[in-house]
């Protein structure tokens, strides 16, 4: 195909070229909503996640670049309490809902809308200059830390967002290591 007619047929069936990419989660593309991403959080989901509790959440990231380390230092930490909607959209960000990263040049991932519960139940800190967060008072249940490691690399942005599950009960100590 030539580029005008490809021109032309992007122009003409641009819709389904964003649908395209947006299913593919590529950059400035919001991502396609799946059923759990489009269907609201219950309060009864979450409600748990708003107490205080006894475990403290404490970690790290950092990622290497030939020889210069980088970490979190200034990023925000978020831990995110566990639902459908949750999954999901760790799923779309990451691949999966366990452990992932995303590279930075990739872009940001972005959602048509995102679920007013899901912001008001999050929590959030900032990495310290070491690369470290702490969430203290985490009531038992499962959640998913997120963090990013950034720097500006010689023509773009580098590193990239990390996430981790976790599982904290019985007011302990859970550490967790991104990536």
């Amino acid at each position: 195909m030539k580029p005008a007619s490809l021109a032309a047929a992007l122009i003409l069936g641009g819709g389904l070229a964003v649908a395209g990419c947006a299913e593919l989660g590529l950059p400035g593309f919001p991502i396609s909503t799946s059923s759990a991403l489009s269907t609201p959080i219950t309060p009864a989901e979450v409600e748990w996640s708003r107490r205080s509790g006894a475990n403290t959440v404490s970690g790290t990231a950092a990622l290497k670049s030939g020889d210069a380390g980088h970490t979190c230092a200034g990023q925000s930490a978020n831990l995110v309490p566990d639902s459908a909607y949750a999954r999901a959209r760790m799923t779309a960000i990451f691949g999966n809902a366990t452990r992932g990263t995303r590279a930075a040049s990739l872009g940001p991932v972005k959602f048509d809308t995102d679920d007013p519960l899901y912001v008001s139940t999050l929590r959030t800190t900032r990495c310290d200059g070491a690369g470290s967060f702490t969430f203290p008072r985490v009531p038992d249940g499962v959640w998913y830390a997120t963090t990013s490691v950034k720097w500006q690399g010689p023509s773009r942005i580098e590193g990239g967002s990390m996430m981790q599950r976790v599982d904290v009960r019985g007011g302990k100590l859970v550490k967790v290591t991104l990536p």
